[in-house]
């Protein structure tokens, strides 16, 4: 029936229905990715051949360049069920499209050949088996599939569409992997067939594919094409060395791009090998290149490196997960439990071991292997993700690379109009036709600088050295030029603002149903306190050569108990489960545990006891809390301890066991900006092990009675303060997104100055559902000084502050909001968003994923975006923003363009001043070599008027001498040392000073041009020009004198106009070589205008003028032409249009993302107010009592808002 189908299809060309031949593989926020079948259609293919030879390639080259063009030409549409070429149409936030072209690949497992496997049925058995979509299991004999962004896409028969491969991570209940016993060596053929060899390959091509794929872009193309114009011109000398500067850049470039292919293959392709568990108690040594999905695998006790996801099954391994989240903070992996619940990556990350990541040590009962099952391979890893992140970057949207296109184009236009203008005017003198022909093209090769994309990257580069010697690398040089436009900085806190570890302050326990006075020594605390067991164990601390290693918060916690923390000794006899033991010292004194053998030898027998740590359920961010179970020797019970967020462990604990005092305790440590955790406990009676591995966490986490609070201060890093100081003076927006409490987070934003002193925080919350969505309510925190100076945060309602300060008070404000809030606004407010980024300055309790998604909802604004962050938790934001910066050196950081080894935010300026500065000189480096380009233009068209032309050495000499050596040091210019300015360089090329620039430039080009032309018209001595028919190009004339001399000074005068400095750069005269190059080139030029010795004059093919006054009025001209240019740059375009017109027409049609000033600042609160009253919401500001005859009134009278007219509704008012 399949092939009865499939021959009807193809009898009608494969358009079964045309809804089939398209088909959306995959729909997410940041990609879209749409496909469309096509299969090889002979007369088209036969055609395009024919077109291939007649063109003599160029076709073929074209194709090349837009490959679509190609499956257009040769291919037509079918039904994706039939389709041999896969069009994939890549959506980049329905901004931005890329295209890939694919090929269907026909997979089978029928030719595999296994002479040693002894089960004949698997031979005959040849089923492909794969997991696709959702984890459902296909079995066929043979596939169709396309790889896309190396990820694969297998048809289905039954869906009638592409399904993503995936692995055994989904869809899967976690008592299913216990089951897995293994494949045989040619199960595991078959699987491999499918989901390719389990390596993370990132390519380097080989030096010929890289010659080749270089040789053919449109660059080089159109280099190729010049020298050919210029060979047939006799421009020797000038070809010569332009192949030569050619070879140098193609050498060059491949050079770069092979070592940085190299250097990232390195740094990112592993492979071990591996011991697999083929059944019947049976292992094998393979590669590890040939894992797949559901293999079981034996991890060493001496640790390795993991090549692969998988879920662990028994025993526990003691990981370092640096690679990933960039923190070297070990991690102990549990076995997955025996339960139905369904497996979920991030919810069971701590039975999952991630590829790339390290295994220090395993454990596990007696001599039992500790095994694992391969849940990912290859791309579809944890390490596979983070290398297609680097393979495949975002769309690049700055507009001054989108610009520079577009004057390309318009230049093009320019020189069109030249070559229709030289047929013209030489047609009608009656010119050879191959003449006409080869000055035409000549002009295009003028007109478009072959030389102008080396010319742009020369500011980048040596930026990016400057950032190299203040320890700051960049792995993208693109994003260089972005980071001079940002506007915004987005920072995380923990390791980035504020230390990265923390310091123990103290701990409140719970006596009489009320919290106790804080107790700052921990150790004087009662042995059997269960706050104080709680501490020494409920944690996931590891001993590892005789240090404690693990969370910083959990070693600081241990620390200040004092206690002894030891493995447990497990024999093969025992069925314990034990993994560490602790235990109070016989001293009561304060002991360090890292002293740990020391203190082994030190046990008491005077009545001491240890704490047996039975089971630990790891830290969950999304849960928000860990807990142990744990048993103290001689006791008939099994004690509790879970350990989280106050607020997490306030909602599982008995109600009765919370103290009275609760709620005003948390508000006064949070509002100070410590770090607060709760611990609960609960007693259990004594049960079987078996049965404790079988318990639920949800069974363990609850009822819990509530036995106090731990506190710990995270202090904010010394340069903090001034660099964010330097940023907000500078314009510069800065907002905090951290995962803390949202208390410690405003108080750390409010001490290190991301909220001013006199500007409000609205704390937008979420309330109970209503109307079938959930309530915004909105409260107004104001930060006040206690009696001990100490930091603390105030609640009030919003028309509290109103009415109170009536005429006095200054309405400045900000939002914050936890995760939580971020998730309801977007699910349910979609609309609101856009207020409450732009007034956001603390987003707390943030997950990574929604860390990006703030990221690019900022974008979406028209901020030009940095993320600052220490690589753990920030990998998404940092991909996301346009400008990433690492302050980890771990492999995650490759996420980021930009990595810091100096751990501290005083890079961000530092990069963005480098960014500047690289912006301003690429820009003055285009407009050069535009200014440069008409320049040239305009002399050659001058002289074409009475057939004549630049000489070879004069080409030469102008782009050798004066242009490459110019723009090779235009970029030398250090950034500028003062402050960050408040205006960022313009980042578009068509801007109104940009335009206005070149405008002025240009203007005096052609008129001094023109001017020195008819000048040296007027000498009695001067005979015209007679164009020699018999010797085509002998140009030498007055004319060529005049145009050449006051030329060369006119390129000059442009180097000198656009290098400019400050504020974004060092004055010009701080560059030694580019100011030694003018004024040498200066003298030089001087030297061939005046008085030029005659090998000089032979070489140029200049016609000296008699006399030297022609020459002094030449110098006079240059001189005019250089206070002209000067002038109109300084103060027409950069004082007038810049500073005085340009502001008044951005306020006239001012961005989403300008900032508000105070009236605004009103503006948008009664409009905030006024869009979220309809019939769909419900915002209300928390217990507002409104007094209607109470009036807001801005104390200079800019602004006089009246509240009235609202709704009383019982303790809160409805807008």
């Amino acid at each position: 029936t399949q092939i009865l189908n499939s021959m009807k299809i193809l009898q009608n060309n494969g358009k079964k229905g045309s809804n089939k031949a398209k088909q959306i593989l995959s729909q997410q926020e940041d990609e879209n990715l749409v496909i469309h079948g096509y299969r090889k259609n002979i007369c088209k293919s036969v055609v395009t051949y024919i077109c291939y030879i007649l063109t003599l390639g160029l076709l073929r080259l074209i194709f090349h360049w837009f490959p679509t063009w190609r499956l257009y030409s040769t291919h037509s549409k079918c039904d994706l069920e039939v389709a041999e070429k896969i069009l994939v149409v890549d959506k980049y936030q329905q901004k931005f499209k890329s295209y890939f072209v694919e090929e269907v690949k026909v997979l089978s497992g029928s030719n595999i050949r296994f002479e040693n496997d002894v089960n004949e049925h698997e031979k005959r058995s040849s089923l492909l088996s794969v997991y696709l979509g959702d984890g459902y299991l296909k079995e066929m004999r043979e596939l169709r599939a396309i790889w896309c962004k190396k990820l694969c896409y297998v048809w289905d028969d039954q869906r009638k569409e592409f399904v993503k491969l995936v692995g055994l991570d989904r869809g899967r209940k976690c008592f299913e992997y216990h089951r897995f016993k293994g494949y045989s060596a040619y199960e595991q053929s078959l699987r491999l067939v499918i989901y390719g060899k389990n390596e993370v390959d990132v390519p380097v091509n080989t030096i010929l594919t890289l010659l080749v794929l270089e040789a053919l872009t449109p660059f080089y193309i159109f280099q190729v094409f010049s020298l050919i114009v210029w060979f047939a011109e006799f421009y020797y000398y000038y070809t010569v060395a332009i192949i030569l500067m050619s070879l140098f850049g193609i050498t060059s470039s491949i050079i770069q791009t092979r070592r940085n292919q190299r250097s990232l293959r390195e740094s990112m392709h592993s492979a071990e090998t591996v011991i697999v568990y083929r059944g019947n108690g049976r292992y094998e040594e393979i590669p590890s290149s040939h894992l797949v999905p559901g293999d079981v695998i034996e991890i060493p006790r001496n640790g390795c490196t993991m090549q692969c996801d998988a879920v662990l099954l028994n025993g526990n391994c003691i990981v370092n997960e640096s690679m990933l989240t960039g923190e070297s903070v070990p991690i102990t992996k549990n076995p997955a439990p025996k339960t139905n619940v369904t497996y979920d990556v991030k919810e069971d990350s701590f039975h999952t071991l991630f590829c790339g990541t390290h295994v220090i040590q395993t454990r596990s009962q007696g001599s039992d292997r500790i095994l694992a099952v391969v849940l990912r391979t290859g791309f579809l890893t944890s390490k596979g993700e983070l290398v297609r992140s680097i393979l495949y970057p975002p769309p690049s949207d700055f507009k001054f690379d989108q610009d520079s296109y577009k004057f390309i184009g318009i230049l093009a236009v320019i020189a069109l109009l030249g070559c229709v203008y030289t047929v013209i005017s030489k047609s009608e003198r009656s010119i050879a036709a191959t003449d006409i022909l080869i000055k035409a093209l000549d002009l295009i090769t003028i007109v478009v600088p072959p030389a102008l994309p080396a010319a742009m990257t020369v500011g980048k580069l040596y930026a990016l050295n400057r950032l190299k010697r203040q320890q700051i690398f960049c792995m993208n040089s693109r994003v260089i030029n972005v980071s001079g436009s940002i506007d915004c900085v987005c920072f995380d806190k923990t390791g980035t603002l504020t230390e990265d570890g923390l310091d123990m302050w103290g701990v409140v326990p719970v006596d009489n149903d009320k919290l106790k006075e804080p107790v700052k020594d921990t150790t004087s605390l009662p042995k059997s306190s269960s706050l104080l067991k709680g501490m020494a164990t409920c944690h996931s601390l590891t001993i590892i050569n005789d240090e404690l290693l693990g969370d910083p918060l959990d070693v600081k916690v241990f620390e200040a108990t004092g206690w002894i923390l030891e493995e447990a000794s497990i024999n093969s006899d025992s069925n314990s489960l034990i993994s560490n033991i602790a235990k109070p010292p016989i001293i009561p004194r304060r002991v360090s545990s890292i002293t740990i053998n020391n203190l082994n030898g030190s046990r008491g027998k005077d009545g001491q006891f240890q704490v047996e740590i039975i089971r630990q359920y790891q830290f969950s961010s999304t849960l928000q809390r860990m807990s142990v179970i744990t048993k103290t020797d001689n006791s008939s019970y099994l004690e509790i301890f879970c350990k989280g967020s106050p607020e997490m462990i306030i909602s599982l604990s008995n109600p009765q066991s919370i103290p009275q005092n609760m709620q005003d305790k948390l508000k006064e440590f949070t509002e100070k900006g410590y770090r607060v955790i709760a611990l609960g406990t609960k007693i259990i009676e004594e049960i079987c092990n078996e049965e404790v591995q079988k318990m639920e966490r949800t069974e363990v986490e609850s009822n819990l009675e509530f036995v106090g609070l731990i506190i710990l201060e995270n202090r904010i890093k010394s340069e903090t303060s001034s660099v964010i100081k330097v940023l907000k003076e500078a314009k510069i927006k800065t907002v905090m997104i951290t995962g803390d409490n949202i208390q410690t987070a405003l108080s750390v934003a409010r001490e290190c100055g991301i909220i001013d002193k006199n500007e409000n925080v609205i704390d937008v919350m979420v309330g109970p559902i209503k109307y079938g969505k959930p309530t915004i309510s909105f409260k107004v925190i104001e930060l006040t000084r206690g009696v001990n100076e100490e930091r603390q945060i105030q609640t009030y309602s919003c028309d509290e502050i109103m009415m109170e300060n009536g005429n006095n008070f200054n309405f400045r404000y900000c939002y914050a909001m936890t995760g939580t809030t971020w998730a309801l606004v977007r699910e349910h407010y979609p609309d609101k968003i856009v207020e409450l980024v732009e007034r956001g300055v603390v987003f707390a309790r943030m997950s990574g994923q929604q860390k990006q998604q703030l990221i690019q909802e900022l974008q979406k604004l028209g901020y030009y975006t940095a993320m600052c962050g220490d690589g753990a938790n920030d990998c998404g934001a940092l991909k996301a923003a346009h400008v990433g910066i690492s302050l980890s050196e771990e492999e995650s950081s490759v996420a980021s363009p930009f990595t810091s080894k100096n751990p501290d935010i005083c890079c961000v300026p530092k990069v963005i001043k480098e960014g500047r500065a690289a912006l301003a000189t690429s820009i003055g480096v285009f407009k050069f070599m535009i200014c440069y380009s008409l320049a040239q233009f305009t002399s050659v068209i001058i002289l074409y008027g009475i057939d004549s032309n630049l000489t070879s050495l004069q080409f030469l000499f102008i782009d050798i001498c004066l242009i490459i050596h110019f723009t090779s040091f235009f970029g030398k210019t250090e950034a500028y040392t003062g402050p960050l300015d408040k205006n960022r360089p313009p980042t578009s090329l068509l801007s109104l000073t940009s335009i206005a620039s070149i405008i002025f430039q240009m203007f005096f080009v052609i008129v001094f041009q023109i001017i020195s032309y008819k000048v040296i018209q007027t000498y009695d001595w001067f005979t015209p020009f007679i164009f020699d028919l018999n010797n085509v190009t002998y140009y030498t004339c007055y004319e060529n004198y005049a145009v050449y001399t006051v030329s060369i000074f006119q390129y000059i005068t442009m180097a000198v106009v656009f290098s400019k400095g400050k504020p974004y750069r060092k004055p010009v005269y701080t560059n030694k070589i580019l100011l030694t190059s003018f004024i040498v080139m200066v003298i030089i030029c001087i030297y061939i205008t005046l008085y030029p010795a005659q090998w000089i004059i032979s070489a140029l093919e200049l016609l000296l003028p008699p006399k030297m006054e022609a020459g002094l009025a030449i110098l006079g001209l240059a001189l005019a032409n250089f206070a002209c240019s000067l002038l109109a740059e300084d103060i027409i375009v950069q004082y007038f249009l810049d500073k005085k017109l340009a502001p008044k027409i951005s306020n006239l049609f001012r961005s989403s993302n300008s900032y508000l000033d105070e009236t605004q600042s009103l503006k948008l609160h009664s409009r905030f107010s006024k869009n979220f009253n309809d019939s769909k919401s419900d915002i209300v500001f928390i217990n507002s009592e409104i007094n209607k005859s109470k009036v807001l009134q801005i104390q200079d009278g800019r602004a006089n808002v009246a509240y009235e007219n609202f709704e009383i509704s019982g303790q809160t008012t409805k807008l």
